[in-house]
């Protein structure tokens, strides 16, 4: 397959559950507290910090799905995954990750989501801003009907 290297046609913002606020909150009051204990060395709250910054900010700025003319591309995290359109083999809602569900790439910071079903590649989970309009959007340019699934090579 050759892939297509070029600007994405749409790109889909990721969307941030409250609790991820809270928790990137907490490494950073957890780091004050330390900052304000009498005799703890300065390096170790600012550590703290340093580790919280590499892990979770940017689950923040890289959190989003971008559609190209041949593929879908998840930036999330420090990590890029790529799903050409012919390998989904469905769209659907997911109401968090259920056992039906359990995907290879967890690219969410909400519990509520997109799962697109590609085995090839990896099943993914993700959670944008416009789920329905990305879910319509995928089926289109992975030629999926709304009731049916689309049948793979050989099936």
């Amino acid at each position: 397959m050759r892939i297509y290297k070029g600007n994405p046609e749409l790109v889909f913002r990721g969307r941030v559950a409250p609790w991820y606020g809270v928790l990137s909150g907490a490494v950073c009051v957890s780091a004050a507290v330390l900052a304000l204990q009498p005799g703890m060395p300065a390096g170790v709250p600012a550590a703290l910090l340093v580790a919280g910054a590499v892990l979770l900010w940017p689950t923040v700025v890289r959190n989003r799905v971008e559609l190209y003319r041949d593929r879908l591309e998840i930036a999330f995290g420090w990590g890029r995954t790529i799903i050409p359109y012919d390998h989904v083999r469905g769209v659907r809602r997911c109401d968090g990750v259920a056992s039906e569900q359990a995907t290879m790439h967890v690219c969410s910071a909400s519990a509520g989501g997109v799962f697109i079903e590609a085995p090839m590649d990896g099943d993914a989970m993700v959670s944008v801003i416009g789920d329905d309009t990305l879910m319509a959007e995928i089926r289109r340019r992975a030629g999926l009907d709304e009731g049916s699934r689309a049948t793979g090579p050989g099936e």
